[in-house]
């Protein structure tokens, strides 16, 4: 008998599931389309492979570990969401322009994940739905809410901070709150995920993005509005969250990400990095053909992990980065970051591949430079369209050898950047801000088609 139940439970993971949360129920054998499962729950638990349904919305963070997770049927692809919509007179006004949102019990619909004394109440952002307008910078105290979508939620140790601190949520707003269209993210991660491929399945509005480990496959994905929440155990206040991550704390291989779109995330849309793990570095891990927009940088690396520690075959090749700096959420003042290229390696060049890509609008490459020097990266085949005041180069922990074009030292400000960084054929091409709008509109539309990666014959901008 015990032998039989093993052989089913292992008949049961290996098996095909189909999921739909506006027409199936758990009650179903979940086997087919026509008999799917309602709740991802169900779905996960039932099979080894998981189709949802297209068009349809899941909520709540997944954890991918050992099975493909895809769509069927016509129609958008299915969106997993973190989002927990406010209904009825929920904000309370408890100070001049200061409302209170209490959090605990089961008060919103969404994401199904918040009670009484949950860590999941810690917010990444307020979401206008019905505008699509992200909003909500975090503050570090109560007395500092002082404009328009502040938001507060601690004042106390940011390494030890007990459930109930997340019980309320204040914001700062001249209106009543209670008369918009509005959500909020929750604190959780929107996916784990390894040795599985996801294909067609979108997320949105979680604290923080994808987790990525070895043998992740993620292609035909939009990530949107991730990050914001409070990174809890550090000792100071600090705000994180990338689009889609992959952190290398162990030795970390063969994965690809190809064809996604991420957008609005509180930092990096995509980003490969890793620290006081020595002896672990990651080998095979590409990002290609992807598309990076309104992101506050679009690409971040960084390899920490000891002298020898260094990305074998690890690329970032033909992707398309726009609008970054430009995420929509709100940032402390005094950040430094906003950039197109994001770096930190302490080390020096660490052979990360960066090719083949184009990046139209925002400052282009910050980082930290290793012995006065900043070559972090083996570049080929860059193109980089830039407006009048942007950087080309920045210190990220502060100013020093901000290189910015200007009219007339052009020329010297880039031969100083190449000098610096090692980067010879990166073409820079200066662009008036109403160019940079046409142009970002033209790549949008010409991502959207499916016809990137670009080829030099078929766009009018670079050859």
């Amino acid at each position: 008998m015990i032998v039989l139940c093993l052989l089913v439970a292992i008949c049961a993971s290996g098996q095909d599931v189909f999921v739909s949360s506006s027409r199936g129920s758990d009650d179903n054998d979940g086997i087919s389309p026509q008999t799917p499962f309602r709740t991802l729950e169900k779905a996960f638990a039932s099979g080894r492979n998981v189709f949802l349904k297209a068009g349809d919305i899941f909520y709540g963070p997944v954890e991918c570990y050992g099975r493909k997770l895809s769509r069927y049927g016509e129609g958008p692809n299915p969106l997993v969401s973190g989002y927990k919509r406010i209904h009825g007179q929920r904000w309370r006004k408890v100070a001049k322009n200061v409302w209170r949102l209490d959090l605990t019990g089961r008060k919103f619909s969404g994401a199904g994940v918040s009670d009484a004394s949950s860590l999941l109440n810690n917010i990444g952002c307020i979401h206008d739905w019905k505008k699509d307008e992200i909003h909500g910078k975090k503050v570090r105290r109560y007395n500092e809410l002082k404009e328009d979508w502040d938001i507060w939620q601690v004042d106390t140790s940011y390494a030890e901070m007990p459930p109930s601190s997340f019980n309320y949520l204040y914001l700062f707003l001249k209106r009543n709150p209670n008369r918009l269209n509005l959500e909020f993210s929750v604190g959780a991660v929107a996916m784990y995920i390894q040795d599985s491929t996801v294909d067609g399945v979108d997320f949105e509005g979680f604290g923080f993005g994808i987790s990525g480990g070895s043998g992740t496959v993620l292609r035909n994905c939009r990530v949107d509005a991730m990050g914001g929440m409070l990174q809890l155990g550090y000792p100071e206040f600090i705000c994180y969250g990338n689009g889609i991550e992959f952190y290398v704390s162990r030795n970390l291989e063969n994965s690809l990400v190809e064809h996604c779109r991420v957008s609005r995330c509180y930092d990096a849309g995509m980003t490969l990095q890793g620290s006081d793990c020595p002896g672990a570095f990651p080998k095979n891990i590409v990002f290609r053909n992807n598309l990076i927009l309104n992101c506050c940088q679009g690409w971040e690396d960084y390899l920490r992990n000891g002298e020898d520690a260094r990305f074998d075959n690890c690329r970032f090749e033909n992707n398309l980065v726009m609008g970054s700096g430009n995420s929509g959420f709100g940032y402390a003042d005094g950040r430094f970051k906003y950039c197109n290229i994001l770096g930190n390696n302490f080390e020096g060049n660490r052979g990360m591949v960066i090719r083949g890509n184009v990046f139209v609008g925002g400052n282009f490459y910050c980082t930290m430079p290793y012995r006065g020097k900043y070559a972090s990266h083996c570049w080929e085949g860059n193109v980089y369209y830039m407006t009048p005041g942007s950087f080309i180069l920045a210190n990220y922990v502060g100013t020093e050898d901000v290189l910015i074009p200007k009219a007339a030292g052009k020329d010297d400000m880039i031969a100083r950047y190449r000098s610096l960084t090692g980067d010879r054929d990166t073409r820079f091409i200066s662009c008036t801000s109403e160019e940079i709008l046409q142009i970002q509109n033209d790549y949008l539309q010409l991502w959207e088609s499916g016809n990137w990666p670009m080829r030099n014959e078929s766009t009018p901008y670079h050859n």
